[in-house]
């Protein structure tokens, strides 16, 4: 495996595919809520192959930028909602954390979040 150092243009094209993608998703939850609700997380796993395999993938920072400002969002914004998708996130999963004694209290509270492997950049 070889070591990789993103330029600061790759790591912001990244956080931005991923704001991207929390939108994707939150739309995709929202629009089959009841289709999706029994599934184990509730529909990420349909919606995770469709999102591997979109275009926004190849694009480049300023594709991915153009994309952004044809759907009418600025690069702060996505930043921020993304920063704060993640902090709401965190904050409900330390909310919801009850420690059981065997030290799998956290992995227990996120089962109770959506399936969400976003943070890999």
């Amino acid at each position: 495996m070889t070591i990789v150092f993103p330029s600061k243009t790759g790591k912001k094209r990244s956080l931005l595919i991923d704001a991207l993608r929390i939108l994707a998703w939150e739309e995709f939850r929202a629009v089959n809520k009841e289709e999706y609700k029994n599934l184990e997380f509730r529909g990420y796993e349909v919606f995770e192959p469709e999102w591997k395999a979109h275009e926004i993938h190849d694009m480049t920072y300023l594709e991915v930028v153009a994309l952004a400002k044809s759907l009418e969002f600025a690069e702060n914004e996505l930043l921020n909602l993304r920063s704060n998708y993640y902090a709401k996130k965190n904050s409900s999963a330390t909310k919801t954390s009850k420690n059981n004694g065997n030290g799998n209290g956290a992995a227990m509270a996120m089962a109770a979040q959506e399936f969400d492997n976003g943070d890999l950049f």
